[in-house]
């Protein structure tokens, strides 16, 4: 009977794990169809405020599809509206085009190869190139973003290589001939996982040293050793707990990711994210300065009670109810490390690339809980460290403020 708690418990860690891969193949499954439309529809993307988007798509972008011949209806979406940007983001994302690819206006015309997206204003002769063009690839971006005066030169992108720049009255097709030559880098987010893996890195080890989950786990491996706990049996439950943590933590951001990929502006929700990141560094400073200072990145006082008491039962079914409390309210402690990576990466990698950048993460944010874990082997020095958390926790206050301004400062580089 000893055992029944431990397989019921396991049992429902692993029912937990299998709701969260579903909630991500059901993400990857909505994103990765193009459409439920008919493939002759095109679909034009731009706000109802663009003023100048409404003329192109009327006087230059309909005629063009017309001219060249193409049998299709045009659907015409203002992305401002939360179900239509679902909808265009939707369509980014199953033709995997980074989000560092983006202008005030998207159409996305389906080809005998495959599709063609047009960005911005392009010039009427050069839509029609493209359609005629036998040599049209499956996939391709045609850009030109200048909206105002005379455009003087286009982009074209095959997911090859950097973005490719030309004069505006360099032929189509000798543009395209250029394309196979591309070098480079792709366009973050899309198959260069080094470009953006330091910072996730990085941020993910700094997120994990935060006081709220840092504190419980030793707390719990001191608390056990005093019980008497075997080795064994505080493996056990150090590893439940840490495992309830990530899948909590995860889980939050996977929510968060899906959120903010809504955003018609992702650079500017970055932007936010950044500074968002800096005001709770500072803040985490004024609480060094100012003890009383009224604002506090704290787990809240019930909770950490409620933690406090479930640890001291030692049983299976507590440590997993006090991971999932610990990695929920470990949120407010360091959240401003996590959206602000989390509105990164949204605005530099595709939806796959980003639900890669996003695991990784999580899987540092609990690496260090792990190695204190595996590290702790007697009680003396269970409490020697439990006691220097205690007597520097306000000092890792002001550390973790510094760095969460400096970082928030560098992610403001990253996406200007």
């Amino acid at each position: 009977m000893k055992n029944k708690p431990t397989t019921l418990t396991l049992t429902a860690i692993f029912i937990v794990f299998l709701m969260l891969l579903g909630s991500i193949s059901s993400v990857l499954a909505q994103t990765n169809q193009p459409s439920e439309e008919t493939p002759n529809v095109v679909h034009i993307f731009f706000s109802a405020g663009c003023t100048d988007c409404w003329p192109y798509t009327e006087d230059v972008l309909i005629p063009a599809l017309t001219a060249s011949n193409l049998s299709f209806i045009s659907e015409i979406h203002d992305y401002t509206i939360p179900e239509e940007r679902k909808r265009m983001s939707s369509m980014i994302d199953a033709i995997e085009m980074p989000r560092s690819i983006a202008d005030s206006l998207y159409a996305f015309v389906p080809t005998k190869a495959g599709t063609l997206v047009i960005l911005g204003h392009v010039p009427g002769n050069l839509i029609q190139s493209a359609l005629n063009s036998p040599n049209l690839p499956e996939k391709l971006v045609l850009w030109q973003p200048k909206m105002h005066g005379e455009a003087t030169e286009f982009k074209l992108w095959a997911w090859q290589g950097e973005v490719q720049t030309f004069p505006i009255q360099t032929p189509y097709e000798e543009a395209l001939d250029s394309l196979g030559d591309a070098k480079g880098s792709l366009p973050v987010g899309l198959a260069n996982l080094p470009a953006l893996l330091p910072t996730v890195l990085v941020t993910g080890l700094i997120d994990s040293v935060n006081p709220c989950a840092f504190a419980v786990i030793l707390l719990l491996i001191a608390f056990l050793f005093t019980l008497r706990q075997s080795r064994s049996r505080i493996l056990q439950l150090g590893f439940v707990y840490i495992v309830m943590i990530f899948i909590v933590y995860f889980g939050i951001g996977l929510g968060l990711f899906r959120v903010v990929r809504l955003s018609s502006e992702p650079h500017f929700i970055a932007r936010v994210g950044s500074w968002l990141l800096i005001v709770l560094g500072a803040i985490n400073l004024f609480e060094f300065l100012f003890p009383k200072f009224p604002i506090k990145l704290h787990m809240p006082a019930l909770a950490g009670e409620k933690a406090y008491e479930l640890i001291k039962q030692a049983t299976l079914p507590a440590t997993i109810a006090a991971g999932f409390l610990v990695g929920l309210c470990t949120f407010p402690c360091s959240g401003g490390i996590y959206v602000s990576i989390i509105t990164l990466l949204n605005a530099k990698t595709t939806l796959s690339w980003g639900l890669i950048y996003l695991f990784l993460y999580n899987l540092v944010f609990v690496l260090p809980l792990i190695v204190i874990l595996l590290s702790l082997g007697n009680r003396m020095v269970a409490r020697q460290w439990a006691a220097w958390e205690r007597d520097h926790a306000v000092k890792i206050r002001l550390w973790y403020g510094l760095i969460m301004i400096t970082l928030g400062a560098i992610m403001l580089v990253l996406v200007i």
